[in-house]
């Protein structure tokens, strides 16, 4: 008998306790996001992103890991270490298929595309190289492995130079900046923002592929496009220019909830505003723009969103 009122009273406490948590919405699920390095532009659209969903999802607390990039963002999803992860559209068709580096195919979706990703060459104004052609035989930082470096790739195979063309290193793209104002490297690869806190302090040139190039990079690899940057966007540069977007995107596991994938897509895109006034280039992200990841399906909880804002018939 006393047995029985001891397990009856200990049921009714953790009955109580249940529902106080439920109620005090303790214990926010914890989500993973692989971003980049600092300095990287994935860690610059993922902070924000992570900022608004744990302001307004009391159930949910996401924390953006700095990692090296897409690839390793995408190993890290399909071996549960993270649940969410910005990358490159072109590297999650390449997990989706199985093709190198991923030795089998994982099952990613998209939560929502994000701002156009453009990367840049850039040297020093007072520099010899003032074309694309002129990066042979030059120190090139290409960027962290794993996304940015195959960018910079892209775009220098356009003009057919190589690896072997070129005195390459890996460093982060922050990294790479700084050792360009060291005179450590002849150009780096670089992102908007970073040109832009450049542009500020040093003279530089930017070397821009042109638009028949861009074609050529778009027409080689799924998942990259050209893009029509607006006026002011990089600072002194007011007219409209044909740039490299290699593309960004919210990635998860299929298997994710649709039920979570729903309110992280829900709570971020109906507060763009808010993204944007943390991170500038989300001027560029609209609801329709979100809507449409580049060859890589939509999670069903994103797609139910879309579709009740009716943003996809």
């Amino acid at each position: 008998m006393k047995f029985r009122l001891l397990f009856i009273g200990v049921s009714i406490c953790l009955l109580i306790f249940s529902l106080a948590v439920r109620e005090t919405g303790a214990a926010p699920q914890e989500i993973h996001m692989g971003t980049s390095t600092v300095g990287g532009i994935y860690y610059s659209i993922g902070v924000p992103i992570a900022q608004v969903v744990n302001k307004y999802l009391p159930e949910v607390h996401i924390t953006p890991e700095i990692t090296s990039g897409s690839t390793e963002n995408i190993r890290l999803l399909a071996q549960g270490k993270l649940q969410l992860g910005l990358t490159v559209p072109f590297k999650t068709v390449e997990a989706m298929n199985g093709l190198p580096p991923f030795n089998q195919k994982i099952p990613l979706r998209a939560v929502f595309r994000t701002v156009p990703v453009v990367n840049l060459f850039v040297v020093l104004a007072n520099s010899n190289i003032k074309t694309m052609e002129d990066l042979k035989g030059k120190r090139v930082n290409l960027g962290q492995p794993g996304g940015l470096d195959e960018n910079a790739l892209g775009i220098l195979e356009a003009y057919g130079i190589t690896k072997k063309d070129i005195k390459w290193s890996v460093q982060g793209v922050a990294q790479g900046v700084e050792g360009l104002k060291d005179g450590k490297f002849d150009a780096v690869i670089t992102t908007v923002p970073l040109i832009n806190q450049l542009k500020a302090t040093h003279d530089i040139r930017i070397l821009f592929p042109d638009e028949a190039h861009i074609d050529k990079m778009a027409a080689k690899v799924k998942g990259w496009s050209k893009w029509l940057m607006p006026p002011g966007t990089i600072k002194g540069i007011d007219k409209p220019i044909y740039v490299p977007d290699f593309g960004s995107q919210l990635s998860c596991m299929e298997n994710m909830s649709a039920d979570l994938v729903y309110k992280i897509t829900k709570t971020s895109i109906e507060r763009l505003d808010e993204l944007r006034a943390m991170f500038a280039p989300y001027r560029d992200v609209t609801k329709e723009l979100a809507a449409s990841p580049v060859g890589v399906p939509l999670h069903p909880g994103a797609l139910k969103y879309f579709k009740e804002a009716g943003i996809i018939k």
